[in-house]
């Protein structure tokens, strides 16, 4: 059913103050106890915490950890029964923080760290057969060794880079070359009008290196405007009445004619060197868990969901796959959809331990404990499918969801099964990123006006806060331990933080000009992680008291659409952008020495 609502609209033209006509309950800035909070938005609850721990005893028997010393080059004990390797990397020139990969090729899991001072250690691998090699921009990558890891074992690998060529980083998107040539800015994108035109519309959204690989003719070019301008499409118009003034679009497809025309060649820009700090990469360690293919399709993840019991929860979007992977032995369970108007985006678990799907059509439901799915339409009469993107569970246990391509947000209610329909206030928002305070109140990133958008489920009101930097694109939202709303603009590169007490919005720029930030999300020791495309894909972490920014560059070139922080301060990450062939669940512990298990949760 659709319901009504009422809205305070709240604009920001050049001021860094927000004056409110409604303001938030003031209880939303006292200070919220991280695992409370993340218990409260995922759906558990604190009765449930005595038979939690008694569930998880045997984790800690089993996966218990001696002390360990921090530091790439010093020593770290693996956790028991898991094993480590340590060595030298050696160059003919020097470097910093070169890439040590150690692939299981049992199970298919790919741990990589960094060298400090030129030395490296991998640790809590699991036993098996190892390929180990060492890459760095600039050189050519090592030789492989073939190493064995026996149960509680270590193994040493001394491996030597060689003279090479340094090639710029590139931005990731989904599909782009790995190889092609890549020059600045204003050789890909001579300098005009046109050139400001295609940074407000194309390039805000689909990155920089979408345009120069298409050699598309004028009429390719046109109806490739036309859809963008079709308010019939199925996710709507992306570009409104109003976007060009009287003569900008002719300009503009006589720009893309010249420029990435059929006569044109690939190529992509070059984006800078993330800024290293070999000490914290020398701490920190990733591990990719490879997914095992299909027997017939391609998979393609989009976002992952830490659980109760510790498994990492997926949707695979393009394998049309809801399923979970054990991190303590990597192992695999798929749970098939019904058909494409399922297909997931975003998931959550209730306090029962259900998994709620954000699915194309309907509210999806997995029974965690047998598999079994149940599907519950948002909307039976609905000319277009809604496209649900992000759940929440709110503190009564209703599914909540973000309906991108209907601007809308959906409810399930638990008590009833009824579903509710409420319209966004501005059309062709599309609704992406949801997350729900510990007030129950909802708040959405509209992607495309870039507006952070609340709704208060008591008496249906929205607000609606403009950013500070406009135009913008806008994936995701956070509410932190604070209370405090964050929000990440993939262009032009910035977070920004709004107080919902005060109404005043603080944006903060990347360091790298080029940065794409998708999600932000909080650790418990109050830092800020944010999932970048970029530089080709990297974690960042941004410390709010200082306003410095750690880089922590990607293990394969990717995009991380949506991140999670666990219990133990580890960051999440799905590699939607990588080779259908290379999808992988990934996390990154930015101090191995501080690991306690490898079971996920928040």
């Amino acid at each position: 059913m659709m319901r009504s609502a009422t809205l305070s609209l709240i604009t920001l033209p050049d001021k860094h103050i927000l004056l409110a006509t409604r303001l938030s309950d003031s209880t939303v800035r006292e200070e919220v106890n991280s695992m409370d909070r993340k218990l409260r938005n995922s759906g558990l609850i604190l009765a449930l915490g005595a038979a939690l721990l008694l569930a998880a005893a045997p984790l800690v028997s089993a996966q218990g950890q001696s002390k360990k010393s921090p530091g790439g080059g010093a020593a770290v004990s693996p956790l028991a029964g898991l094993g480590s390797i340590s060595g030298t990397v050696k160059a003919p020139k020097e470097f910093k923080a070169a890439k040590v990969y150690a692939k299981n090729v049992d199970k298919n899991v790919v741990y990589m760290v960094f060298t400090e001072n030129g030395r490296y250690q991998a640790v809590d691998l699991f036993p098996g057969n190892y390929e180990v090699s060492a890459t760095k921009n600039g050189f050519t990558g090592s030789d492989v060794q073939k190493i064995t890891i026996a149960p509680g074992g270590s193994a040493t690998a001394d491996l030597t880079l060689k003279e090479g060529t340094y090639r710029p980083n590139q931005q990731m998107r989904s599909g782009l070359p790995k190889d092609e040539p890549l020059v600045s800015y204003d050789e890909l994108y001579p300098p005009s009008h046109a050139r400001q035109t295609i940074e407000r519309t194309c390039i805000m959204c689909h990155g920089p290196d979408f345009l120069p690989n298409k050699q598309w003719d004028e009429s390719q070019w046109n109806d490739a405007i036309n859809l963008m301008q079709n308010p019939n499409d199925n996710a709507g118009a992306r570009l409104v009445p109003g976007t060009f003034a009287a003569g900008e679009r002719e300009e503009l497809v006589a720009y893309l004619v010249q420029n990435f025309g059929p006569d044109s060649k690939k190529r992509g820009l070059a984006v800078p060197d993330e800024p290293i700090d070999e000490k914290a990469l020398g701490k920190a360690m990733f591990i990719e868990y490879h997914i095992p293919p299909l027997a017939k399709g391609d998979r393609g993840f989009h976002d992952a969901h830490l659980s109760q019991n510790g498994d990492v929860w997926y949707v695979d979007a393009r394998g049309l796959q809801i399923g979970k992977m054990d991190p303590r032995t990597a192992t695999w369970t798929d749970y098939p959809l019904a058909g494409a108007q399922y297909r997931g985006h975003g998931l959550t678990q209730d306090a029962a331990g259900d998994i709620w799907v954000a699915g194309h059509t309907a509210f999806v439901r997995v029974d965690s404990k047998t598999g079994a799915i149940k599907y519950y339409p948002y909307d039976t009469e609905a000319k277009k499918p809604p496209h649900g993107n992000t759940p929440f569970v709110d503190s009564q246990q209703n599914i909540w969801e973000s309906l991108s391509w209907a601007n809308s947000i959906a409810k399930f209610d638990h008590t009833t099964g009824e579903v509710s329909v409420y319209k966004t206030p501005t059309d062709n928002s599309f609704a992406y990123g949801m997350v729900m305070d510990k007030n129950d109140k909802v708040w959405l990133a509209d992607w495309w006006r870039c507006k952070v958008t609340k709704f208060d489920p008591a008496d249906s009101q929205w607000i609606e806060y403009a950013p500070l930097t406009r135009p913008c694109t806008m994936r995701r939202v956070f509410a932190d331990h604070n209370g405090m709303i964050w929000y990440a603009l993939e262009w032009p590169g910035k977070i920004g933080m709004l107080d919902p007490n005060t109404n005043k919005i603080v944006e903060y720029a990347l360091p790298l000009k080029w940065s794409f930030p998708y999600d932000i999300q909080q650790d418990h020791d109050q830092n800020y992680w944010i999932a970048d495309s970029g530089q080709g894909g990297a974690l960042i972490k941004f410390e709010q008291k200082t306003k410095t920014f750690t880089y922590y560059p990607y293990v394969q070139r990717t995009d991380m659409p949506k991140i999670e922080v666990s219990n133990e301060n580890s960051i999440w990450y799905t590699t939607r952008a990588a080779d259908s062939k290379e999808q992988a669940l990934g996390v990154l512990y930015p101090d191995k020495s501080k690991i306690q298990t490898l079971a996920a949760s928040y």
